[in-house]
Formats: C-alpha cells, sequence, structure tokens
C-alpha cells in the first residue's frame, strides 16, 4: 500500500517524547502527521484529509473539550482516540458525548495503540460504508420516507439492534483487509432481516432459502466461491422488497396490475442496493434474475434457458420451496411432497429441469430426521419463527 492510500492519523501532543513515541508506532502502517497544539492540528485539519486524530486532553491554548466539540463540529467523520497522562471520570464522560472511539491513559504501549487505532479505523470504514449505502438506498427508491422507517425499525428492535452491534464486534475481530468486506455484508444482512421484520410472514425466509441453495449446490459439487456467491445471493435475494409498501407484501389476495409492478421491481432494486456496497456483481446479477423462467416469461429481462445465470436459477428453486411450505395470510403452508410435486410440474416451464430433478431428489432423500426448516434455524443460530414469503410465479402471482 503507498502512503497516499494509507490512512491519515494526526498525533496531536504537546510532549514531544509521547508525539515521537506514537509517530514510531504508526508510521510502518499508517501516514503520521503531528502537531503539538490545537491550533496547530485544525491548520493541518483544513488542509489536508485526516482518518483518526489521538489527541491529549491537557495542552496549553486550545483545551481538550473546546478541542473535541470543534473537532466533531467541523470533520465529523474524523475519529478521535483520547490518549492523555490527566484521565478522569470528567474528562472519560465528556469524551464519551462527543463520540470518541477510545480512551487511554498515559503510559501506553503498543498493544494498546494499535488495537485501538485498529477499532476506530474499523469503525469510520463502516459508518462510512453505512453512510454511502443508505444515500445509494435513497438513490435507488427515491423515497425517503423508506429509509426512515428502517432507521426507525433499527432503532424500536433489540433483537436488530443486537444482530447491527454484532457485526460491528465481529469486524472488530478482524484484520482490516477482512474488517471491510465482512462489514458489507453483514450490514446487508441486517437490512435483510429489519425488511422481514416488518411482517411475521416473512420472517426466517432469507436464512431458510440460503440453506435450501447450500444444500443443493453441495450436491452439485460447484466451486468454493460460486458456493458462497448464491448462499449471500439467496439470503439477500429479498432485500430490494425494502422499497415495497408493508401493505402489498401483506395483501390477502391477488395484487392488481399497478401493485404487481411494485412488487415485481424488487429484483432490479435488490441489484442496485448490494452494488454501491461493494458487492460481488456475479451475486448482483443473481438476485437480479432470480424470478427469471426457464421459458423466458419472467422478470425483469426475460431471460430463457441458459442465459439465466446458473445461482440464479438455484436461488429460485430454493426460495419457491420455502414459499410453498410456509404459510401465508390467504392460506395455509403446503406439505413437502406437495410443494416438490409442483416443482416437478414447473420443471422445463419455471424451472430449469435438470436442476429442479436434482433438487426434488436432494430434498426426499435427507438422512436428516429433522425438518430442512428446523436444520435452517439451527445451523444458523436463528431463533426467528417459521414463517413464509409471497406466492410462487407458479402460483398466479409473482410476489415470491
Amino acid at each position: 500500500m503507498s502512503a497516499q492510500e494509507r490512512p491519515t492519523i494526526l498525533v496531536v501532543d504537546d510532549e514531544r517524547g509521547p508525539r515521537e513515541s506514537l509517530r514510531i508506532i504508526l508510521k510502518s502502517n499508517y501516514h503520521v502527521l503531528t502537531a503539538r497544539t490545537g491550533a496547530e492540528a485544525l491548520e493541518i485539519l483544513r488542509t489536508s484529509p485526516v482518518n483518526l486524530v489521538t489527541l491529549d486532553l491537557n495542552m496549553p491554548g486550545l483545551r481538550g473539550e473546546e478541542m473535541m466539540h470543534t473537532l466533531r463540529r467541523d470533520f465529523p467523520a474524523t475519529e478521535i482516540i483520547v490518549i492523555t497522562g490527566w484521565g478522569s471520570v470528567e474528562s472519560a464522560s465528556q469524551a464519551v458525548r462527543h463520540g470518541i472511539a477510545d480512551y487511554l491513559q498515559k503510559p501506553f504501549d503498543v498493544v494498546q495503540v494499535t488495537a485501538a487505532v485498529t477499532r476506530a479505523l474499523v469503525r469510520q470504514m463502516g459508518r462510512c460504508r453505512m453512510a454511502a449505502f443508505l444515500q445509494s438506498l435513497g438513490n435507488t427508491l427515491g423515497r425517503g420516507r423508506e429509509i426512515a422507517r428502517i432507521l426507525a425499525d433499527l432503532d424500536s428492535s433489540p433483537f436488530l439492534h443486537g444482530q447491527l452491534q454484532g457485526a460491528i464486534d465481529q469486524a472488530f475481530q478482524h484484520a482490516e483487509q477482512v474488517a471491510e468486506p465482512l462489514q458489507r455484508l453483514q450490514m446487508l444482512e441486517v437490512l435483510a432481516e429489519t425488511i422481514e421484520a416488518k411482517d411475521e410472514f416473512m420472517l426466517g425466509h432469507a436464512r431458510r432459502t440460503a440453506y435450501f441453495a447450500a444444500l443443493l449446490t453441495d450436491r452439485l459439487c460447484l466451486s468454493t466461491d460460486l458456493r458462497e456467491r448464491i448462499r449471500i445471493a439467496a439470503f439477500l435475494h429479498d432485500i430490494g422488497k425494502v422499497g415495497v409498501p408493508e401493505e402489498l407484501l401483506a395483501k390477502p389476495g391477488p395484487l392488481d396490475g399497478e401493485e404487481l409492478e411494485i412488487v415485481e421491481n424488487h429484483a432490479d432494486v435488490g441489484a442496485r442496493i448490494v452494488l454501491p456496497m461493494g458487492m460481488d456483481s456475479d451475486v448482483a446479477e443473481a438476485i437480479r434474475h432470480h424470478h427469471e423462467r426457464w421459458d423466458g416469461r419472467g422478470y425483469p429481462d426475460g431471460l430463457e434457458g441458459d442465459t439465466i445465470p446458473l445461482a440464479s436459477r438455484v436461488v429460485s428453486l430454493a426460495d419457491t420451496l420455502d414459499a410453498m411450505t410456509c404459510a401465508r395470510p390467504y392460506r395455509p403452508a403446503r406439505d413437502r411432497e406437495k410443494a416438490l410435486a409442483e416443482i416437478r410440474r414447473c420443471a422445463g416451464s419455471q424451472f430449469d429441469p435438470e436442476l429442479a430433478k436434482e433438487f426434488c431428489a436432494l430434498m426426499e432423500n435427507q438422512s436428516s430426521d429433522l425438518p430442512a426448516e428446523v436444520m435452517a434455524e439451527v445451523i444458523s443460530g436463528s431463533t426467528l419463527e417459521r414463517a413464509s414469503a409471497v406466492p410462487s410465479v407458479s402460483e398466479g402471482g409473482n410476489r415470491t
């Protein structure tokens, strides 16, 4: 990584010893700038992009709390780590109020400092990704109220709060080069579960669809990379429904033409949502085409046969099985045998005939005494209740 690509850290301390120690500790991995006073630090911040500031609180001129307030007001994207020899409960409380990333006491050591810096930069990366994601989501949906509703859902649900915190905590355990893609995926997974939480009939659908898809990819002996991309696409396949009004998702009857167009748009919206997050283009393509049909009568592009991505064909089968074997507002769940019979009937029209044959054989010959739906919940560690998706294409409504 070149010096220009490295994160920039500004060390602010009026004492030469701690200032130089921090510079030496950090210079091998980061571009390090130094300042002796708050005023000097602000001048640097106004002329150079800085990712992180390490800040001594007891300096001449601009004092600690005033400096933190100014940084937060003028440079909100810059992370702050307080490193001070004059720590107190009051100064720690002030630091928390200003949203600092960490609070270290002098004398510090190498492990302590490097760990704090890594955590702070991962937090910044996650926050920037989430901000960019919400911005792209707003651009995609064209409705700010949907984003507001997502954030309100996150705030009101202890479960989703826990999921989001878990994503952040797990990211902190990884090196920087791993944390970024990990956070992207986990934020999308949290959003997927936020969408499901809108309706009891959607809960658990993403995890079960991913589980069924994973079983089929194992049977097909696909490469490890392709199996993982399909699993991710299966989990995120309905993420575009963030733009669909709740009343349409839960409508206990047929959709009219305009309503159907809104719901069907979720495949395109889903692909457009994951791309700005840096997800693999194959994942986005799989999401976009998971409602295409083998006979070319699907959506959004009317692809047919082998022109439909393999990942989309796998997700389509997994999605449909879970939709049919779970209850909906207007009908009870079908049993496994009837659902598989329907998939066989639609092989060659809705589904890839060879994949449908393999999938049905797989579902009929499972060795486990537990239903696959239960196994999916156990393996994923989810406590979500069993629920449904919306109807499959073969059932006369493109709402799966």
